[in-house]
């Protein structure tokens, strides 16, 4: 057993003994660890590129997002990273995106990147999203990664003042019950403990894991979409996504090969662009 495995099973042990002596210390404990992304620090290389584009500082919610922007293309588009990553994710993509016309936002999420904050959540990431669109009203398009496309159709079916034209959509989650399925199976946590963290969730967000679905939230969405998920995903399962595409009555499919979690390639990019563009 691996030195990952048994801190994993201490803190499970942890989690089910404070079910008993002090449940409302394990639903705060509990909730803070399901949103905590553990995020990696941006390194120097990363750093320098980032800069190039740093923009304003977002105050929400007494979170400081940052902000970037490179460009100065007629195409106004934003990327929305996904779980424990950052902007600097993007780099390909922007580079293409800066040849093709585009002037490029991106934004580090709460507890990522450059950005302030210990916890994220589809409900507070779908709120930093509402509100950097309303301070750049002429963003077109956005492109979305891993949670940060299910954040965006989290987004697109609760908040209807925008002007987005179209939205991809990349190896993202689709249930977030599915993570505490996850957390119960990897700490060991027993039914009670389970049930004290989902319920603090619902407390905190309003509603139960169960809620929370990219198919359902896709029902309600117009706009014309490109969904993409590669097959050998080993962090999302591409099931969600064709299941996505199914309840998104304007949307695409692609279901790559061999590109894992990050989708990327030049090809890919490619068709990306070429989605938004035409």
């Amino acid at each position: 057993m691996n030195f990952k495995i048994i801190m994993q099973k201490l803190l499970g042990f942890y989690f089910n003994l404070l079910s008993f002596v002090y449940p409302k210390k394990l639903k705060k404990d509990g909730f803070l660890l399901f949103c905590n992304p553990f995020a990696r620090k941006v390194k120097p290389h990363q750093l320098e590129f980032l800069q190039k584009g740093m923009s304003e500082v977002l105050d929400l919610e007494g979170f400081q997002i940052q902000t970037y922007k490179w460009g100065s293309g007629s195409k106004k588009i934003l990327l929305i990273h996904g779980w424990s990553s950052h902007s600097f994710r993007w780099k390909n993509y922007i580079e293409h995106l800066l040849k093709n016309d585009f002037t490029v936002y991106a934004l580090d999420a709460p507890a990522h990147g450059l950005s302030s904050g210990k916890s994220i959540h589809v409900v507070l990431y779908a709120k930093v999203i509402d509100a950097f669109l309303k301070m750049n009203s002429e963003i077109s398009f956005i492109i979305s990664h891993s949670i940060g496309g299910f954040a965006t159709t989290y987004f697109l079916d609760h908040y209807k003042t925008h002007n987005l034209e179209k939205v991809v959509i990349m190896g993202a989650p689709g249930e977030a019950s599915d993570f505490f399925d996850f957390y119960k199976q990897t700490l060991g946590l027993t039914t009670k403990s389970l049930q004290l963290i989902i319920d603090e969730f619902h407390a905190q967000l309003g509603k139960t894991p169960s809620y929370f679905s990219s198919a359902r939230f896709a029902e309600s969405i117009t706009i014309p979409a490109l969904i993409v998920h590669d097959k050998n995903d080993l962090a999302t399962n591409y099931n969600y996504s064709i299941r996505l595409n199914k309840h998104w009555k304007n949307s695409e499919l692609i279901l790559t090969e061999g590109l894992g979690h990050d989708l990327k390639s030049k090809e890919l990019i490619k068709k990306v662009t070429d989605f938004i563009k035409n």
